[in-house]
């Protein structure tokens, strides 16, 4: 009894450390891809390799930018503090739902979808690992 106590703990930590990995990483990207936006001019953006802009104006542009940096605000900031962790999860359904409109926009403009894919599993990644690791999901 006393060994799946300690497996238990083992595993509920290197779920929370995963967690904490997959965040960090959609984070950073999220912020940098949202500062770009609110900062650089959109020709600017568009040779840098953010093609998926082009039929969008400046101001739609800009505030892509914010939402995507308060976004990143609500995907860490609530499972720091403690405080509501429930809204991480919806930051991260967020971003897994702004995947798939940015995925459909890349596939209108025969651009590759694989990066939106990415991203999109593992913010759904998040969301499971989050609820299961309170105990919310059995599977």
């Amino acid at each position: 009894m006393k060994h799946i106590v300690v497996l238990n703990l083992l595993n509920l930590t290197n779920m929370s450390t995963a967690i904490w990995i997959l965040k960090g990483l959609i984070a950073s990207l999220f912020l940098f891809t949202g500062i770009s936006k609110i900062f650089i001019s959109k020709p600017k953006l568009i040779t840098k390799g953010m093609n998926g802009l082009t039929n969008l104006n400046e101001n739609q542009i800009k505030v892509i930018g914010f939402l995507e940096f308060f976004g990143v605000l609500g995907l860490i900031l609530p499972s720091l503090l403690n405080v509501f962790p429930f809204l991480s999860d919806i930051s991260a359904i967020c971003f897994a739902v702004a995947m798939i409109v940015a995925g459909w926009i890349h596939y209108k403009l025969h651009l590759t979808v694989i990066p939106n894919i990415l991203i999109l599993v593992l913010c759904i990644l998040i969301v499971y690992l989050d609820l299961k690791m309170q105990g919310q999901i059995i599977i």
